[in-house]
């Protein structure tokens, strides 16, 4: 859940960008059509059809702003090179986000290690005070057994990796995660194999069991 809420956070920001691009590619389409003055042009555009409309006002774009023809013109695309641009990078942006980018590169950046954190959550969510004491309770009462982490997480956790999973969240990145809960996560003083917390995001409060990690110091 809190993963989602960051992956959705990009995915907004691409969405905005894009109809911003579509709309002034729209209004930059609207100047293009072509002005008909000639009195014998206009009697013929009486008789023209709709098909022909369509691929005179098409030539008439700039080229990237035309839809793209195939084979010379047997195969149509509903899409101007400028869309496809604006897909293929809102695409790209939305990989690197999500997985980090490609594996690829230079000999020194496959060498590194992946910043990494592997971690099971108890959520509440409710930001109240007593919430938080209750937390508390849990902890002192869980401290470094993850099977009791686990059944605290399936009988009290509002995440769905709590029924499922015992509440265990997988590995994620830097970026992936609420900011609190992720400073949690990757601050170097933060105690592995233990419960941890509660720290309050945007959801409510949570506890924390850190499996593993790889920082970006090691």
């Amino acid at each position: 859940m809190v993963r989602l809420n960051a992956a959705f956070g990009h995915y907004f920001w691409l969405v905005l960008t894009t109809f911003v691009l579509e709309l002034s590619t729209t209004i930059l389409l609207v100047d293009a059509q072509p002005s008909w003055n000639d009195e014998e042009d206009n009697s013929n555009l009486e008789y023209e059809s709709a098909a022909a409309k369509r691929q005179r006002h098409n030539q008439a774009k700039a080229w990237h702003l035309r839809k793209i023809e195939l084979w010379n013109g047997k195969i149509k695309l509903p899409v101007s090179p400028v869309t496809l641009m604006v897909l293929f990078f809102s695409l790209y942006y939305l990989y690197t986000s999500l997985f980090g980018g490609s594996s690829s590169g230079s000999g020194s950046s496959r060498n590194k290690k992946k910043v990494y954190c592997e971690a099971s959550h108890i959520l509440i969510m409710d930001h109240s005070k007593a919430t938080k004491e209750k937390l508390l309770d849990y902890q002192r009462t869980i401290q470094s057994n993850v099977e009791l982490f686990a059944k605290h997480a399936q009988k009290y956790s509002a995440c769905a990796s709590g029924k499922s999973k015992g509440g265990n969240l997988g590995k994620f990145g830097l970026g992936e995660m609420a900011p609190p809960f992720e400073k949690l996560c990757f601050d170097p003083n933060t105690p592995m194999q233990t419960t941890v917390g509660p720290v309050q995001t945007n959801f409510g409060w949570h506890l924390i069991y850190i499996h593993s990690r790889q920082l970006p110091a090691d």
